[in-house]
């Protein structure tokens, strides 16, 4: 009986060792576009469909926010060149116009106890703090001075302000009013909405409310966070930064005897770049080097309370890049720092102190690879950190579950969104948004998936070995032809063997032959990606190459496998050659 050399379990993707040090278990640089999923499986990704309408502009997602607000609506938001837009009943809406073109828009929840709601703050880089109640209803009738919504609940349940200068905006004219919140008619409503000729079942939208010149007329607001219901501004060429009171969003007065809840002034050491919540404390991002940590220090009485920050020890360059690259994953944040490597702050066990740790060093070249001139994009989901590089157009995965780094996936990708509980990720080259691993392609395009292993010299790198056949077993849709490849010695130096396995050639398949194509199976029942079990409409296969009948004599070799096809679909369960040891002596090597 032939033995061959097989390959049964798959441990993460290293981009940090030599190719041919490492265990031949791991996937190596040139891999893309497939994962190893719960099952101990290698499979192509599910691909990416479009969410919201085609949109042709070349104009990135460069901001984006998901809203879970407290009425239990969630409102996802993104903005390009100079518009930030909201989903709404299938489509991206308009909700405010006239930022500087591809200024980046940070966001942040507040509760208002007036209003018995949360708002939602932003800021733009210039001196302006916005709000944005949520609100949100359609059209139904109007006279002069009123406007009627439709639906029996009343503005106010719609999320409609109460206080102050308010403003709805329908099909782009702004309306302000007066009165009539708590009914299902707005009084007072100037100028006459009747002069538009509204349609019934218009969107009306909330205006958005700006603050100007928040903190003074020469402090910008580039970053935001918030803390214990209070307010962190941070302006990227000023080392102020400055917190609201807990009862007011557009105040950051204190007392000389500080009141817990007022505002503060925290001066740092160098200008803050992001801020990240973790546990009860507040890190701050400064220049490059510096991460501080808030610190609350109640007196005695109960009345009065200091608040300050202590600086946390960090390496040169232990600073997160930009405001986009900090997420928090679990019990910790996760960040891109200012020497492109993956960090995390969380507290290790038995130690009390927060500790900053890097989290990429298994793929430190292919990280350090990526340009991040558009900065990275960090977002956590069901037990995986995903972080968008959209100058590479790369999204690297690390599985916190598995303890693994996913091979790289290329997807067009700026910006990372949650929406309703789905991954959905934000075009870097035009106006359009996409919900990721969702189906068979990338919108309608091939998907071009490679699984490259590291070098095998079955434990002797000093003697040839040789083999003809290469053993592959896995699973397979009929749509799919799988390319098996050999590359003998470093590189394919020796030599390079390649094969096409087919969905359709029954002597391989263990399985009753389904179709894999679109409309076969409805996505949900027959999950892509990371599920413990194969698709239902794959098929079992079994495959052995014979590569040549004159044995290839190599130091070491390398298998890959990879497909670019549009609904492609493959897995990979084992796979080695029938190696033995050479006959011939390696006189080449001899000197």
């Amino acid at each position: 009986m032939r033995d061959f050399k097989l390959v049964k379990s798959f441990i993460g993707f290293s981009a940090k060792k030599d190719l041919t040090n490492l265990d031949p278990r791991y996937l190596v640089s040139l891999s893309q576009n497939v994962l190893i999923n719960d099952g101990e499986k290698i499979s192509i990704r599910a691909g990416y469909s479009l969410y919201g309408a085609a949109n042709t502009a070349l104009f990135p997602i460069t901001s984006s926010h998901e809203w879970n607000n407290s009425s239990g609506t969630e409102l996802p938001l993104r903005f390009a060149d100079t518009t930030l837009e909201y989903y709404y009943s299938g489509a991206w809406r308009t909700l405010k116009t006239g930022f500087v073109s591809g200024a980046t828009l940070n966001f942040t929840e507040w509760w208002s106890s007036a209003e018995v709601k949360d708002y939602l703050l932003f800021v733009d880089g210039t001196t302006n703090l916005y709000m944005w109640s949520g609100g949100i209803t359609t059209f139904a009738s109007a006279t002069a001075n009123t406007i009627t919504k439709e639906g029996a609940g009343y503005w106010t349940e719609s999320r409609f302000l109460t206080t102050g200068t308010r403003q709805v905006d329908i099909g782009g004219t702004t309306y302000t009013y007066t009165g009539g919140e708590g009914t299902t008619t707005l009084t007072g409503v100037s100028p006459d909405p009747t002069s538009a000729g509204h349609a019934v079942g218009s969107v009306i939208v909330q205006t958005v409310r700006t603050n100007a010149d928040m903190i003074s007329a020469a402090y910008n607001l580039n970053i935001i966070a918030t803390l214990k219901n209070q307010v962190y501004l941070g302006n990227s060429t000023y080392r102020d930064v400055y917190v609201t009171k807990n009862t007011d969003y557009t105040s950051v007065a204190f007392s000389a005897a500080r009141v817990p809840g007022e505002g503060a002034v925290l001066t740092l050491d160098s200008c803050p770049v992001a801020f990240g919540v973790g546990e009860k404390d507040m890190y701050i991002s400064a220049g490059r080097n510096e991460i501080y940590q808030t610190v609350f220090t109640l007196a005695s009485t109960l009345t009065t309370e200091n608040l300050t920050v202590e600086r946390l020890k960090t390496s040169p360059g232990g600073a997160a890049l930009s405001q986009s690259a900090i997420g928090n994953a679990k019990n910790n944040l996760v960040f891109v720092s200012k020497e492109s490597v993956i960090d995390y702050i969380g507290r290790v066990e038995n130690i009390d102190t927060p500790q900053s740790k890097p989290l990429s060093d298994p793929i430190k070249s292919e990280v350090a690879g990526y340009s991040v001139v558009i900065p990275p994009h960090v977002k956590h989901h069901k037990s995986k950190t995903y972080i968008a590089f959209p100058s590479a157009s790369r999204v690297l995965i690390y599985d916190h579950e598995l303890a693994l780094w996913q091979p790289p996936q290329v997807l067009p990708v700026q910006r990372l969104a949650i929406i309703d509980g789905d991954l959905y990720g934000h075009s870097n080259g035009q106006t359009e948004s996409y919900k990721l691993f969702d189906g068979t392609s990338d919108n309608g395009n091939p998907i071009d998936a490679r699984a490259y292993f590291a070098y095998r010299n079955y434990g002797d790198r000093a003697n040839k070995k040789q083999f003809n056949e290469w053993f592959t077993e896995g699973y397979i849709s009929s749509n799919t032809t799988l390319t098996s490849g050999v590359k003998y010695d470093f590189g394919g130096f020796t030599s390079v063997a390649e094969k096409e396995i087919s969905g359709t050639d029954t002597d391989l398949l263990f399985a009753v032959v389904s179709d894999g194509s679109l409309g076969k199976a409805p996505f949900g029942e027959n999950p892509i990606g990371s599920v413990v079990d194969s698709p239902s409409n794959l098929s079992k296969f079994r495959h052995i190459f014979e590569i040549s009948k004159n044995e290839v004599d190599s130091y070491e070799c390398q298998s890959y496998y990879g497909s670019n096809e549009v609904d492609a679909q493959w897995e990979l369960l084992a796979q080695g050659g029938n190696v033995q040891l050479a006959t011939a002596d390696n006189v080449s090597i001899k000197r």
